[in-house]
């Protein structure tokens, strides 16, 4: 799994408030999507045993994992959209509501957590119950940010080292580390 997204090393602006050390070619996983049939039907049984009736997913990888998920249970996609402007996220649920559901939240990677927190905030703002977090990679201390974030069980395929944190406390700024250009030759 870890090969499909080409880890580069670096100072990097992840783009989701955080700096790290990694960059990963997320849309690389989706390029050859018979690729994550395998690592797909993993998660799906992980997710089945806490009886879901929706996955959410943030719209970007988390949702293109979400559909395969969503078919595989045979349940509900809740795509989270990006807000404008903001950078926060919106959900647009059913015309029913989403209240009682027991909602999986799927990501492509998980690293700081930021998207899966932000879908569980609003999966509980519209009344849903996040039951567990699967991602096709967790990165850096992604299991330990979770656990502290979410009383719901985390489920990775693979994971890549790596660390991440907010520009203040980033040692590579402290550094003076410039800034890598994530679309640059390597």
């Amino acid at each position: 799994m870890t090969e499909l997204v080409r880890p580069r090393r670096g100072h990097f602006d992840l783009g989701t408030g955080y700096h790290g050390d990694v960059w990963l070619d997320l849309d690389a996983l989706f390029l050859r999507p018979s690729l994550l049939r395998t690592p797909s039907r993993a998660l799906a049984e992980r997710l089945r045993e806490h009886r879901p009736d929706a996955v959410c997913g943030p719209m970007e990888g988390g949702a293109f994992l979400g559909y395969a998920l969503a078919d595989l249970l045979e349940v509900a996609l809740l795509p989270g959209y990006r807000a404008d402007g903001g950078g926060g996220y919106r959900l647009a649920p059913p015309s029913g509501g989403i209240d009682g559901w027991r909602v999986a939240i799927v990501d492509d990677a998980v690293n700081a957590g930021t998207a899966v927190r932000a879908c569980a905030g609003l999966l509980g703002e519209h009344g849903a119950v996040p039951v567990a977090v699967a991602a096709l990679l967790a990165v850096g201390p992604a299991r330990q940010t979770l656990a502290a974030a979410l009383p719901a069980p985390f489920y990775a395929v693979g994971a890549i080292e790596s660390h991440a944190w907010l520009p203040a406390d980033c040692p590579l700024c402290a550094d003076r580390v410039p800034l890598t250009d994530p679309l640059a030759p390597a």
